[in-house]
């Protein structure tokens, strides 16, 4: 045994120093952090981090709040693993800021053995004794989070007073103005002071920039700001510096100690003018059929600097033939004539709140100038007639073909019937319900008895449907597609929607009788619905048979409306005072957001626009004869310093006064049309006012005007009325051609013109046939408009006995006029 151990030991001496053997060795330094083999392990904690680092947190007395899980970390950045129930939580004073085992914060002190079944740390009690800085209720307490010996970063809790509300503070950076709106891109910082309840009087707590008060940020904590509408600014949550954006008004929210409120306003400066042009600068052009043109639209700010990317609605006044993109494409889709303008509107374009409307000239509109368009070319239409009331048919011609379509019976006898914007369809109401045919098949596409009544007009959109139920008193705002509606009180015999199908105008009149009032009814999807007393018409007008309603016309550019009536009166968008007040900015109850902004003493029953935006041409009754009044209107589209009168930079951010947008309108007339007749007017009623849709800067514009028969049944002529660019215009007079009828017209009941003005077509009483008057390219006192074609539509008058809803007095099945006519272009080839 002995030599066997000297063996081994010679073994062991005769092996080499530097030999090991592979596996049956490794190095304990590799588990360590610095690699040496001793101290912190890799995979023990190496770093624990509380958030949030650098804001802090902000807790009202009482208060309570979850801190964040802490990230507790080894050397190499991985995470440590270690359970959430192993983290130790302290604080440096825990009558100010106490903190639970599972880390729930307390802004005071939480319950411990309170006994009673109450468990421990679920009452904060607010703090004991309160805090005092200075004399202000605040105070600052540390947390921090342990585990394994490893202490996290302090975290910052501002303990104080709860905050009752907050002011906006905004500190205007380089390049931007020192006070008001600022232009697009331009930058502020926000800030806010902060306000605290001291024996019910509202106390500040801290304010940026103060001599006599602590800055918000290092005694309550740091504030957070939301901005309401993104689209006006834009707001940098790590520096709360706020970039202007498009034009507009917004509400500033600040957020602190679990609490949000509106601190105040933003707003980024609103447009002083809108010049747009064709892309080689010309503000009129010709357009090639089926060619598009790009609008350019320049914007200066009332700051006198640029806005780029603005959100402009575009409006053409014939969109059958010449549509308008809203980015400013037109599409010359058939021939004709239009002008086109762009609109900045709110809510799409310079929003603002209802109670900050005009704030530095936000919540307000601006129109540009025209750009007069001319497609040329030839074309054909399709044409629908109606007779509500008179019938239970309506027919259909195509006159390229000179074939007539079939007559279709309604379910129901028809009280109104209009046409969309693009005679896509057409609407007809009754006291059963409404009823809407497709013109590409003339077939019933929707009947919906929930919302019976007169048809009044369809949104240019053609999204909504405003319909009068005259027996319960109700308007329906009637969304088509959803087959849904909103509604609202009143009775209504005529309205409008402006071209962008934001702004609806309904006008009422007691001569209707019954509940009828002399009422203007207002809705706009920004600021809701408006009423206006409007002055009582003449006695004449109710003891006339049938009763003389009102008219309503849409001013071009749609900035308001023109309401007929004694005297007849406009409103418009700029918002103004209930007089004799004016209204103030930030007093939402002295605003009238459609106030009246001009008057006449001119009476007129009917009205209509010209699309040049020149003239609004009313026509009324006047013993043996009818006064035709041309108004000439001139709409400011960029007032001094701001969008509306009264409004601007100049005036102070709170409390500036509104003043409503006046016309400037130039009277001539009126103009007596004393030739229609023969005879005495006896119960007679004029219809109507048909402008084409030509301006002077187009073409040769006309205007027709309609009317029913009165008690001789003499025979009819045709006014019109030639309207120039300044001045009174030419009155004439189109002697109706023979026709196939044995009894001559009596009077021209309804026209419309075809989109591109080559003809009007009107239906006449007495021969019950529809006239096309073809109205020359040179059109002018030597050239008058004169009768080529005579088409009846037939249709079958109704019987009061059996039709509900039937206003025929004659025998049943007797051809009757049409009283509604709808018009829609189609190609020649």
């Amino acid at each position: 045994m002995r030599r066997f151990l000297t063996l081994l030991c010679l073994l062991g001496l005769s092996i080499p120093a530097g030999v090991s053997i592979s596996g049956c060795f490794r190095n304990p330094q590799a588990k360590y952090c610095n690699g040496l083999g001793y101290g912190l392990q890799d995979t023990q904690v190496a770093s624990i981090t509380l958030q949030p680092q650098i804001a802090g947190i902000s807790l009202a007395y009482g208060q309570t709040q979850l801190i964040s899980p802490p990230s507790a970390l080894t050397c190499k950045g991985e995470p440590a693993g270690i359970s959430s129930n192993n983290f130790n939580f302290g604080t440096t004073n825990n009558q100010l800021v106490d903190i639970s085992p599972g880390g729930n914060i307390c802004a005071g002190t939480w319950n411990r053995n309170t006994g009673g079944g109450i468990a421990d740390y679920t009452t904060c009690n607010f703090p004991n004794p309160a805090p005092s800085t200075a004399g202000l209720p605040y105070a600052i307490g540390y947390i921090t989070a342990t585990a394994d010996a490893v202490t996290s970063n302090p975290i910052a809790v501002y303990v104080h007073a709860p905050i009752s509300s907050m002011s906006l503070v905004t500190t205007p950076l380089a390049g931007a103005p020192a006070q008001g709106c600022f232009s697009q891109n331009q930058q502020a910082q926000l800030d806010a002071e902060a306000f605290y309840s001291l024996n019910g009087l509202q106390t500040p707590l801290c304010a940026p920039n103060s001599a006599t008060l602590p800055k918000c940020s290092n005694s309550v904590g740091t504030l957070g700001f939301t901005v309401q509408t993104s689209a006006v600014a834009s707001i940098d949550p790590t520096t709360n510096i706020i970039t202007a954006q498009q034009p507009g008004t917004t509400e500033i929210n600040s957020s602190i100690a679990q609490t949000t409120s509106s601190a105040g306003h933003f707003s980024t400066c609103p447009p002083a003018s809108i010049a747009v042009t064709l892309a080689n600068g010309s503000t009129s052009g010709v357009i090639t059929q089926g060619v598009t043109q790009n609008l350019t639209a320049k914007v200066v700010d009332t700051q006198g600097n640029p806005i780029a990317g603005l959100n402009l609605s575009y409006q053409s006044t014939n969109p059958i033939d010449i549509a308008a993109a809203s980015g400013g494409g037109i599409s010359a889709q058939f021939p004709g004539s239009a002008s086109v303008y762009a609109i900045c509107q709110p809510p799409s374009c310079n929003p603002a709140p209802i109670n900050e409307l005009g704030l530095f000239g936000t919540g307000l509109s601006l129109a540009s100038n025209p750009v007069n368009i001319v497609v040329p070319g030839a074309t054909s239409d399709f044409l629908w007639f109606g007779a509500p009331g008179q019938s239970q048919y309506f027919a259909s011609v195509e006159l390229l073909t000179g074939a007539p379509g079939s007559t279709v019976r309604l379910p129901y006898v028809p009280n109104s019937m209009v046409a969309d914007q693009r005679v896509s369809s057409l609407y007809f109401g009754s006291q059963h319900g409404l009823m809407v045919y497709s013109t590409a098949t003339n077939g019933l596409v929707k009947a919906d008895a929930s919302v019976p009544g007169l048809v009044l007009a369809v949104a240019p959109s053609s999204g909504e449907v405003l319909i009068n139920d005259q027996v319960r008193g109700l308007f329906y705002l009637y969304n088509v597609s959803a087959g849904q509606s909103q509604t609202q009180s009143g009775l209504g015999v005529a309205a409008a929607w402006t071209p962008d199908s934001s702004t609806l105008y309904i006008v009422d009149s007691s001569s209707l009788g019954g509940a009828h009032t002399d009422t203007l009814y207002v809705f706009n999807s920004n600021t809701g619905w408006s009423t206006y007393p409007l002055a009582a018409p003449p006695a004449f007008w109710a003891a006339n048979s049938p009763a003389i309603g009102r008219g309503v016309a849409i001013t071009v550019p749609s900035v308001g409306a023109y309401l007929s009536g004694n005297p007849t009166v406009a409103h418009a968008w700029c918002p103004g005072g209930v007089p004799p007040n004016p209204a103030v900015v930030g007093n939402n109850a002295t605003i009238a957001f459609y106030p009246q902004s001009d008057s006449l003493p001119n009476e007129t029953e009917v009205l209509a626009a010209t699309s040049g935006g020149n003239h609004i041409l009313g026509a009324s009754l006047n013993g043996n004869s009818i006064n035709l009044t041309d108004i000439g209107v001139t709409i400011s589209t960029v007032a001094p310093n701001a969008v509306c009168p009264g409004v601007g930079p100049s005036a102070p951010a709170q409390g500036g006064t509104l003043f409503p947008l006046t016309t400037k309108p130039v009277v001539n007339g009126p103009l007596s049309l004393t030739a229609v007749t023969n005879a005495a007017i006896v119960n007679q009623v004029v219809t109507g006012v048909a402008p084409s849709t030509a301006s002077v800067t187009t073409a040769a514009p006309i205007a027709f005007v309609t009317y029913t028969p009165n008690a001789s049944a003499a025979v009819a002529q045709l006014p019109y009325y030639l309207p120039q660019s300044s001045g009174a215009g030419t009155l004439g007079y189109v002697t109706f051609a023979d026709s196939t009828s044995a009894t001559p017209p009596t009077a021209p009941l309804a026209g419309a013109f075809s989109p591109d003005n080559t003809t009007f077509f009107v239906s006449t009483s007495g021969d019950n046939e529809i006239h096309f008057i073809a109205i020359p390219l040179n059109l002018g006192p030597s050239s008058p408009p004169t009768d080529t074609q005579q088409f009846s539509p037939n249709l079958p008058g109704c019987d009061p006995a059996i039709d509900a809803g039937c206003l025929f007095k004659g025998t049943p099945g007797t051809i009757v006029p049409a009283t509604a006519i709808a018009v829609r272009p189609r190609a020649v080839t």
